[in-house]
């Protein structure tokens, strides 16, 4: 592993330094790696099993948030696992036994996530110093979630109310703004952000759901479907705008990258499937996601250059690991896989990808790294 890596600046200025030299070492290697095939090393996340929601976020630095079990308390809290780290940590609750969640963290550490009070689940967000703040909800609204942050600090989710469920952004220097709605829809959920202010999440039509993309000026559009299909559901978007998700019909689902210049792309399936979904995409344009296979759901990347590969093979065949879903990555190529051990004796892991909240998971949590 590069020294560079090792490194943990505690400053804001200083994780900005490293950032930059993290961009251009990418940069240095990224035009040697594209026709290669990555082998990485395999990491369990401790504790982050046994019925826990998937681990939300991957940041530039391999932090990971997500949610784990307060044994002391008997609740369920949000929760941080540092990069290489065997001991979760739980983020402050504002009362003892409260239900909290993270969904996102960024490079300067800040964390989004939902709480509860009494009567609702609420945004709210961890500042660097691990204290929690409430979002301010817009008037007539009572509860929501916030699901990712920006670099700027611009926190994108959704508020909920008797009239529906809509997109917002908020950030400490701005106030919380609705997003616009598709024509003919009544609802919409805003789940990505990136840092150019570009936000994409889902959206009703008259149809049903279809993905969208809100531009920095907050005008929405409507990514569409693939050929035949009727719905849609937009996951990830990456620095350049592009966006990965999948597209739904009668014959199933199937995994889609969407860019400004060339639309709506299938990405296929893994030999011997039949569905997929892609959960995320990072600045190379490396999608991740699960697929159906011939020996069962596996997770896979999917590269420009290689199409979509089996993830199980890049890693040590010996380990009697089953990588099933791939939920995140980041610029530096790790991955956050879901998966479980050969002697849990169980093929199919359920699926999580549509619950924010409150999903059963997978045995166990995997935090690949590239080996070369």
């Amino acid at each position: 592993m590069s020294p560079l890596f090792l490194l943990r600046p505690r400053t804001v200025a200083g994780r900005l330094t490293l950032l930059l030299l993290m961009l251009l070492s990418f940069l240095k290697v990224s035009g040697h790696a594209h026709a290669q095939s990555t082998a990485y090393t395999v990491f369990e996340l401790p504790g982050a099993g046994d019925g826990i929601q998937v681990p939300a976020c991957l940041n530039s630095f391999g932090d990971v948030v997500g949610r784990g079990p307060d044994s002391v308390e008997s609740s369920t809290r949000a929760t941080i696992w540092r990069q290489y780290s065997r001991t979760p940590k739980l983020l402050p609750a504002p009362f003892a036994g409260e239900f909290t969640s993270a969904s996102s963290i960024n490079d300067l550490g800040v964390i989004v996530g939902a709480s509860n009070t009494d009567q609702a689940l609420v945004p709210c967000f961890w500042t660097a110093a691990a204290s929690m703040q409430r979002v301010p909800l817009l008037p007539g609204h009572n509860a929501g979630q916030a699901l990712a942050i920006n670099n700027h600090g611009q926190v994108v989710g959704y508020f909920s109310a008797a009239g529906g469920t809509r997109a917002f952004v908020w950030s400490r220097r701005t106030a919380a703004r609705e997003l616009a709605l598709l024509p003919g829809g009544n609802y919409s959920r805003a789940r990505g952000v990136n840092d150019a202010g570009e936000i994409i999440g889902t959206a009703g039509t008259a149809a049903g759901e279809h993905a969208v993309f809100w531009s920095k000026d907050g005008s929405i559009h409507d990514l569409g479907t693939l050929a035949g299909d009727t719905l849609s559901t937009a996951m990830g978007i990456n620095s350049a705008g592009d966006v990965v998700g999948y597209s739904k019909g009668a014959a199933g689902m199937r995994a889609f990258l969407w860019t400004k210049t060339g639309g709506m792309q299938d990405l296929g399936v893994l030999q011997g499937g039949n569905s997929s979904r892609a959960f995320n995409v990072n600045a190379s344009r490396t999608v991740v996601g699960t697929s159906t296979s011939a020996a069962g759901d596996r997770a896979f990347v999917w590269k420009p250059q290689v199409g979509m590969k089996d993830l199980n093979e890049a890693i040590p065949a010996d380990q009697g690991r089953v990588l099933v879903e791939a939920h995140l990555i980041n610029n530096r190529g790790q991955i956050v896989v879901m998966g479980t051990r050969m002697e849990d004796s169980t093929d199919h892991v359920p699926t999580v990808a549509d619950a924010d909240v409150c999903a059963p998971a997978p045995a166990t949590v995997y935090l690949l790294t590239p080996s070369k």
